[in-house]
């Protein structure tokens, strides 16, 4: 039995993959997609790097890692996270395919199989970024609807609002453009033993169930902004009312002091 650990890292910006292309210090270039790229980086360790920021290494030793790291980040402008994830491969020759907590036990290592458990791991350690993210907008829209509970107003005014609702947006746009976690992905179609691999994975990883807590989450947080937004434009058309009813009593004034003269 042969164990190989894997390790999965996440970059505060979107990776260009146009940079990393050509550069000889990740290995050799296994398999080239728009979405991600596969180097062989010594006999038996790979390099697998996702458009979204997922760094992942493949019985990669930590200071080989730390290396190639940085010359991603320094290729792709951005720099890492603290979010990390990892995973236990056991390799045991005629045994079933099963996943426990954190392991992963296949008969045999090949590509399909690097490229399949690095796509998963990639796409979880993405989902404790965006978790943080959604969970920071959905502490703000706490503090905003205490507020209006207490006060019976927002202290939100329109352009932070908008701001406010442009990053639940532009978050929700984030994952849903990069995380395809309820499409198979086409290796997995072709080849059972990777199709079990695949639903494996997301199932001891729970990131169905991750991903579906934070579209909760950001959904929740939507709702409220909306009725942030109703609230400041109620507000802001009380003002309008207010100002027109001073201009009309001024102008009557006006006439009545013009008459009385």
């Amino acid at each position: 039995m042969k164990v190989i650990d894997v390790i999965a890292y996440i970059s505060k910006e979107k990776i260009d993959l146009d940079k990393i292309i050509g550069k000889d210090q990740f290995g050799k270039l296994l398999r080239k997609e728009p979405s991600f790229l596969l180097f062989e980086f010594a006999p038996y360790s790979y390099v697998y790097i996702k458009n979204f920021g997922g760094i992942v290494h493949f019985n990669i030793s930590l200071e080989d890692a730390a290396y190639i790291n940085k010359k991603i980040c320094d290729y792709s402008d951005s720099e890492l996270t603290e979010y990390r994830d990892n995973l236990k491969i056991n390799i045991e020759k005629e045994a079933k395919i099963n996943a426990t907590f954190d392991q992963l036990v296949i008969p045999e290592l090949n590509l399909d199989f690097v490229h399949i458990i690095s796509l998963n791991l990639a796409q979880s350690v993405a989902l404790f970024q965006f978790q943080f993210l959604s969970d920071s907008l959905l502490e703000k829209t706490k503090r905003y609807t205490t507020e209006l509970e207490q006060k019976g107003r927002v202290s939100l005014k329109k352009r932070s609002l908008m701001k406010f609702i442009g990053s639940t947006l532009n978050l929700k746009n984030r994952i849903a453009e990069h995380l395809y976690i309820f499409e198979t992905p086409d290796l997995a179609w072709d080849d059972k033993d990777i199709h079990r691999v695949d639903q494996l994975l997301k199932e001891d990883l729970e990131i169905r169930y991750r991903y579906n807590g934070i579209r909760e989450q950001l959904n929740i947080v939507k709702e409220n902004l909306d009725h942030f937004k109703d609230v400041n434009l109620h507000e802001h058309s009380s003002k309008l009312e207010w100002i027109i009813i001073i201009l009309i009593l001024f102008e009557v004034v006006h006439v009545f002091i013009e008459k009385i003269m």
